[in-house]
């Protein structure tokens, strides 16, 4: 091979070394973006689909009043005030919650009572349901008018037994009455409902007699004072007005608020 040969082979040894290092270049260029994808997005992890579940209610502002103290405030309504604006009314910082009055007696419904627990949950507002007690009428009458229009899947808070008269009965025969419609209430919606009573009517009627700690209860007081109950005993909420204004409602409106420690959390309903 003479040295010219030799020179032309050099030269396309030396070309073909080129080219195939240019092509592996160009290879590994296109392979990269397929190596990146495979990195995961860790901004958009974030948002990743969480599974179904029931939205929370938001929070409402827990704010001054009733006596001094921070806490959330409350509601109840009934036939007394009537045509509620359901929507106006959810937006007052005063409307936490609301118990509504659904039946009386052996056989009295509250004609707007379907309306207000409607509407009113419709409208992102916590809601239970109430009966008002009456110690003429057994407890088995009352449990039945009160479960015939009180649903379950419309509550969001735990039932509510309202108690402020003897009814020309004997305080024996109250205790026995509302004993019966307590625990059958219990049994029906698996919890102990509130007591709503007056701070003179507790004390008289409640205060003294051990078969009632169990519950839990609303304590009516119109006062500036937070009300003191025979014993010291404690109590859930205050009702510190009969006489209330909050958006949506034309007139006055009963109004309330939690008690110390307590929250709405104590109250809540199959939570």
């Amino acid at each position: 091979m003479n040295r010219h040969t030799t020179h032309i082979l050099l030269l396309l040894l030396v070309f073909l070394s080129l080219a195939t290092s240019v092509d592996a270049r160009k290879k590994k260029k296109v392979a990269e973006p397929e190596v990146a994808a495979l990195v995961p997005d860790k901004a958009a992890s974030k948002y990743k689909a969480m599974p179904d579940s029931h939205p929370k209610l938001p929070p409402k502002p827990y704010i001054m009043g009733g006596g001094g103290g921070s806490h959330m405030h409350g509601i109840d309504v009934s036939h007394y005030q009537p045509n509620i604006n359901w929507k106006e009314t959810a937006k007052d910082v005063k409307v936490g919650f609301v118990y509504i009055k659904a039946t009386e007696g052996k056989d009295h419904v509250d004609d707007t009572y379907e309306y207000n627990i409607r509407e009113a949950r419709r409208n992102g507002v916590r809601a239970g349901s109430y009966h008002f007690f009456r110690a003429n009428v057994t407890g088995a009458d009352q449990f039945r008018n009160f479960t015939r229009i009180v649903s379950k899947s419309q509550q969001d808070l735990i039932p509510m037994v309202d108690v402020e008269s003897l009814n020309g009965m004997t305080i024996a025969t109250m205790h026995t009455r509302l004993l019966e419609l307590l625990q059958l209430i219990t049994h029906e919606y698996g919890v102990r409902p509130l007591i709503y009573t007056g701070r003179n009517f507790y004390n008289k009627y409640f205060g003294a007699y051990s078969q009632f700690k169990p519950y839990k209860f609303m304590i009516a007081q119109y006062t500036k004072e937070e009300p003191i109950l025979m014993n010291n005993d404690d109590y859930v909420i205050w009702q510190y007005t009969g006489h209330g204004s909050v958006k949506g409602i034309r007139g006055t409106v009963d109004q309330s608020r939690f008690h110390g420690r307590h929250s709405i959390n104590e109250i809540l309903y199959g939570k």
